[in-house]
């Protein structure tokens, strides 16, 4: 394997598998960017997902410790939020240095 090859492999490889999605990727950008912790209606209509598709991805990131949820009653209405943790939030810039560093590669 050329050098290059082996430079990309070695940075696709180092992204947690998480964060391969591209769902899961998109929700961690937003949650990222948020200043507050972001209702799981707000993600749901930015992100244009079924409400199956949203929960499930969001499930996987908790599990992975990725992003925290929040769960609580307003006005006899559930209001579920989530939020990026350290975790999340560190991983996710190491996947856009990653990302950075293989395009810095390619040119």
């Amino acid at each position: 394997m050329a050098k290059r090859e082996a430079f990309l492999a070695q940075h696709l490889l180092r992204i947690d598998p998480l964060l391969v999605d591209r769902v899961r990727l998109a929700i961690m950008a937003a949650l990222t960017a948020a200043e507050a912790p972001l209702e799981f209606t707000e993600l749901l209509t930015t992100l244009e997902l079924t409400r199956g598709n949203l929960a499930g991805h969001l499930r996987k990131l908790e599990e992975g410790d990725f992003v925290a949820v929040h769960k609580e009653f307003v006005k006899r209405k559930p209001r579920t939020t989530y939020r990026c943790t350290s975790k999340g939030r560190e991983e996710f810039t190491k996947y856009i240095s990653q990302m950075e560093a293989m395009i810095k590669g390619l040119r």
